[in-house]
Parts: structure tokens; C-alpha cells; sequence
């Protein structure tokens, strides 16, 4: 149990670390709360606030994992520019720019879903999302 707590320890600070530093993150979790409150203005169903919640959920772990990836290719490159004089290495950067392609991707999946839901509910699409009329 002890391992637990501290391994949850571990992720909370990592949590907090990427909320407080990173700009992504942090401009993410601005529109989310903007967008939650336009959800409960327009009453989303609860099938929509399950959407909501894992397209945010997905975005924010690709996010943290192309953050963690930024930083782990950041150390490594530091190390070998110092042992080759100041080159990086092309392989690390390709890491980065993949990693990056892969939270922008997310995020453009992530809108297009939740500006669906708001099409729905401000164009007035309500009918088109019943099973059975």
C-alpha cells in the first residue's frame, strides 16, 4: 500500500508540474472549462458529458506523454551536444516532431467532436440524434 500512495505521490507531482508549466495544458484546460460551462448552459446529455470527458481525458494523456517525450529527448540531447561538441541528435528531434504530430492530431479530433456536440445543440439538431422517432 505504501508503494502506492508514493507511485500516486509521483503522478500528482507530475500532474502539476505539466498544469503549471506547460502552455498547451494550460490553454486546454482554460477552453475546457469554458466549454463545461456552455455544456451545462445548453444541458448536454450524459451521454455528452461522457464524450466530453474521454476526448478531454485522450488529448491531456497525449499531451503528457508527448511533454514527457520533449523532456526526455531535451536531456538526452544535452548530454550528447556536450560530447559531440554541440550536435543534436536528428533522431531525437524526429521523436519530438512525431510526438508533437501526434497531440496535434488529437487536439484536431477533439474539436471536430466537441464542436459537433455544439453544432447539435445550437443548430438545433436534437431530433437528428434520436434512435427511434
Amino acid at each position: 500500500m505504501k508503494r502506492i500512495v508514493r507511485s500516486m505521490g509521483f503522478a500528482l507531482s507530475g500532474l502539476q508540474h505539466a498544469v503549471r508549466v506547460e502552455r498547451n495544458i494550460k490553454q486546454f484546460l482554460v477552453c475546457l472549462v469554458a466549454y463545461v460551462g456552455l455544456g451545462i448552459y445548453l444541458q448536454f446529455w450524459a451521454l455528452e458529458w461522457a464524450v466530453v470527458a474521454l476526448t478531454s481525458a485522450v488529448f491531456l494523456i497525449v499531451e503528457l506523454l508527448n511533454t514527457a517525450i520533449e523532456r526526455l529527448g531535451d536531456a538526452i540531447d544535452d548530454v550528447e551536444k556536450a560530447r559531440k561538441g554541440g550536435h543534436f541528435h536528428l533522431g531525437i528531434k524526429q521523436a519530438k516532431d512525431i510526438a508533437a504530430g501526434a497531440s496535434f492530431i488529437t487536439l484536431l479530433v477533439v474539436v471536430c467532436i466537441l464542436g459537433s456536440l455544439l453544432a447539435i445543440h445550437t443548430l438545433g439538431m436534437e431530433s437528428s440524434m434520436t434512435i427511434i422517432d
